[in-house]
């Protein structure tokens, strides 16, 4: 393990591509859902976009991410933090945003029976990652069944879907969050490490968030437990856990709890997470 630095902006922003995070891609008035976009170590950006069906706005659906063209994606850093389901295999939610099947909730039921979906309650966004760029490569429409995670395709009628690959040379990248707004170069992007940890956080969330008493011994060891407040782990990286507190009044608290060192692997965070609970 290595000393505790402060976190560069530019890894969190390299971890939330390397995930595989889903989010849109406008080129013009056209706008479609982005599968996935990945930083190569040259600094060019793929994407994996979904240019068939319905297109948001008018014009050629396949037009988007065309080479020569220019185009901005708009990527919400965003994960589950399990409080929305209960202890259980699977995930909670699905890539088209509706529940997961056969994943029991805390949240209500609707008047059809279906499960509420993924809330504001359980979902925690940190920010916002915007690139704008010109694409010089791009492969030819494929058509492929798009599945989620918990095994549905993307629309009710199960139907493939025409996924495109793209180059994106990046002209201007920044993260937008509640510090402010940062913007980052290409080249520091390329040179970004992905976090070992953050790049699992989800998982990590869901399984810390099962470990009874867990995130109250870390709000005592910090100081920062509340009478009448329950807490919650609702982020984790290589150098720390995100702790937050809340009341059924509204009051809401997330603090910092920091490492004593940073984490290279699961061995590390477990023995951290050990000295900080006592």
């Amino acid at each position: 393990m290595d000393d505790v630095t402060e976190r560069p902006i530019a890894d969190r922003v390299r971890t939330v591509l390397a995930r595989g995070a889903s989010g849109t891609v406008g080129a013009g008035l056209l706008t479609r859902p982005l599968r996935s976009a990945r930083v190569r170590d040259d600094g060019v950006i793929v994407l994996v976009v979904d240019v068939g069906g319905m297109t948001r706005g008018v014009g050629e659906p396949a037009g988007v991410a065309s080479p020569g063209g220019s185009a901005s994606v708009e990527i919400v850093d965003t994960v589950c933090t399990g409080r929305c389901r209960r202890p259980g295999g699977g995930p909670s939610f699905a890539l088209d945003g509706g529940p997961s099947a056969g994943v029991p909730r805390t949240g209500s039921r609707s008047a059809g029976g279906r499960e509420t979906p993924c809330d504001d309650e359980c979902a925690v966004v940190r920010g916002v990652v915007t690139i704008s760029g010109i694409v010089t490569a791009s492969s030819g429409s494929r058509r492929r069944r798009l599945v989620a995670a918990d095994g549905r395709g993307p629309g009710p009628d199960g139907q493939a879907g025409s996924l495109r690959l793209s180059e994106l040379q990046p002209l201007e990248i920044s993260y937008l969050c509640a510090d402010g707004a940062y913007m980052i170069g290409r080249g520091e992007l390329a040179a970004a490490a992905v976090d070992p940890i953050g790049i699992d956080e989800q998982a990590w969330l869901r399984r810390l968030g099962s470990e009874a008493g867990l995130a109250a011994r870390l709000a005592l060891r910090a100081g920062r437990q509340i009478a009448g407040t329950r807490q919650w782990i609702v982020g984790i990286d290589r150098f720390g856990v995100d702790l937050e507190s809340g009341s059924p009044s509204g009051f809401r608290e997330v603090v910092r709890v920091p490492f004593a060192q940073v984490c290279r692997d699961s061995e590390d965070v477990r023995r951290e997470l050990k000295a900080l609970a006592g």
